[in-house]
């Protein structure tokens, strides 16, 4: 699009599923503005390496409540898990209507004969990638949704206790104000906390910390999850290798090749992922290596199968000169999903007038203590669309701005000290407060970023406000993890290692400067 307006109806933070979604439900109220990172995605150009940032873990989508509560280890709540299941269905059926005569593999069917459940997946592709394509390409398709590349939020505007509008730094990083009568998160998550992480660059937990700067409450920050299997090489992003691997016969070697996981848990490697990523962070610990791995192993298992049932592994690991037919995979466990986030209604409404969340940004509370595999892609889906509805009905367009934009001035060099500073973050939250945790780490990990809230205090550039938000964000993870004196879900710690149902079976909540749990 040419140029930022200087106002507009409403304001989507985020290009991704449930932004997207939110967008195409509020664009018969009015205009919508979608702002994004980065670039939106090329969908006609692919190669391995490009494609290697699509694998996941959601190619294959089943709409199970009963499942969803089990991860939810307790804490998933009932009504959000109704809304995602039923819901669901209906947002699928939606999008195969929009891609009809467009070529999609796109595929909603029974799980098997004999089930009553449904499966989303397309053919062994990425299902995650067809569908933000569909969505792209409808939202594209209607004249309301202009999307703003390379567009960077740095506050939210408020007035007498409400949200009209937003600061932003424009493509060449030149600051401007935009007002609206409303303004949807759909920022993704916050992976970038963390040395090692799936995420993309751009995940440096932005909406949160725009929504805690502008009162909203956050909810369940220290779950976050963390994937065990990440390719681990030098100069190569930390993609994702998918759990149907070991599914379905791959073995994890130490340093040492030695096979480990009979040691931690009867499954072997068909434990639950969380505590295959304890096991593997404790064989990496006691190697003693100056840069420690594990390897993932498939060698022993039928090449041509292999490359079939993995092709887009087999092709994204070739591009990089690692044939996993007859190579070791080197892996890391890596921050993967951020389980809690701003806090919502079931329409996304957060507590603050005129903000609202979908996404992985927001804490619903479908997810619980720990994120079902499938049901992220979903809950985009379902509270994208809830969202957008709901600011439809709740705000109204906003008036014509006669607020002056500031004065623009140029962005100026990078600021000094600040990729260090967000090293020192992702190391001190992968030492202290990442897979195990204890009470003296997270102690460590509370004081040490207060004592950086100062270097961060009046960011200049970009990169100065991811590095604020990821302090922010850091810092309310710890201060949540601390809080809860127990292990449940994502959040393990090694000095209460068991659920304490009486006390902590319920939400934590940041309020300020206190963590509070309500039900």
């Amino acid at each position: 699009m040419k140029g930022l307006p200087a106002e507009t109806d409403f304001v989507v933070m985020g290009a991704g599923i449930a932004g997207l979604r939110a967008a195409i439900a509020l664009a018969e109220a009015g205009r919508v503005l979608v702002l994004a990172k980065r670039e939106t995605p090329n969908f006609k150009a692919s190669d391995p390496k490009s494609d290697l940032a699509w694998l996941g873990d959601e190619d294959e989508i089943i709409l199970h409540v009963q499942d969803t509560l089990d991860a939810g280890d307790g804490l998933s709540k009932a009504a959000a898990v109704k809304i995602l299941v039923e819901e669901g269905a209906e947002r699928i059926d939606e999008l195969l209507a929009w891609s009809k005569g467009h070529g999609t593999k796109l595929r909603f069917e029974p799980e098997n004969t004999r089930s009553r459940s449904r499966m989303l997946h397309t053919q062994g592709e990425s299902t995650p990638r067809e569908v933000l394509r569909i969505l792209l390409e409808k939202a594209q398709s209607l004249k309301n949704i202009p999307i703003a590349s390379f567009t960077f939020t740095t506050d939210l505007v408020c007035e007498a206790g409400r949200v009209s509008g937003i600061s932003v730094l424009d493509d060449k990083g030149v600051p401007q104000e935009i007002a609206c009568s409303a303004v949807l998160l759909a920022t993704g998550g916050m992976g970038q906390l963390y040395r090692n992480t799936t995420n993309l660059e751009t995940a440096t937990a932005d909406g949160v910390a725009l929504a805690v700067r502008a009162g909203a409450e956050v909810s369940d920050m220290e779950f976050v999850q963390f994937h065990p299997t990440t390719l681990y090489m030098k100069k190569v992003p930390r993609f994702l290798l998918p759990e149907r691997l070991r599914a379905e016969g791959a073995l994890l070697r130490n340093i040492e090749l030695n096979r480990f996981m009979a040691k931690y848990h009867p499954l072997g490697e068909r434990a639950p992922r969380d505590l295959v990523s304890r096991a593997i962070v404790h064989e990496m610990e006691i190697s003693l290596a100056k840069d420690p791995v594990v390897y993932l192993d498939v060698t022993h298992l039928n090449a041509a199968k292999v490359q079939r049932r993995f092709s887009r592994v087999y092709a994204g690991c070739m591009a990089h000169n690692l044939d996993i037919t007859e190579d070791l995979i080197p892996v890391r466990p890596a921050a993967h999903y951020s389980v809690g986030g701003v806090r919502t209604d079931l329409n996304a409404k957060t507590n603050v007038a005129g903000l609202y969340a979908a996404g992985e940004v927001a804490a619903t509370g479908v997810h619980g203590a720990n994120r079902l595999a499938s049901n992220s892609l979903l809950e985009d889906l379902v509270f994208g669309a809830r969202g957008g509805k709901s600011m439809c009905a709740a705000e109204k367009p906003a008036s014509r701005s006669t607020r002056q934009p500031k004065a623009a001035y140029s962005n100026g060099p990078v600021e000094p000290g600040m990729e260090e500073l967000i090293g020192q973050i992702q190391d001190l939250m992968w030492n202290e407060v990442g897979i195990v945790r204890t009470r003296t780490g997270m102690q460590k990990a509370v004081k040490t970023l207060e004592e950086m809230a100062p270097k961060v205090a009046h960011p200049k550039t970009r990169r100065g406000y991811e590095a604020s938000h990821l302090r922010l964000a850091a810092s309310l993870v710890a201060r949540s993890a601390l809080a809860r004196e127990e292990s449940r879900g994502a959040h393990y710690r090694i000095d209460n290692p068991d659920h304490d149902d009486r006390k902590f079976l319920k939400h934590s909540i940041v309020r300020g400067d206190k963590v509070v749990f309500l039900p």
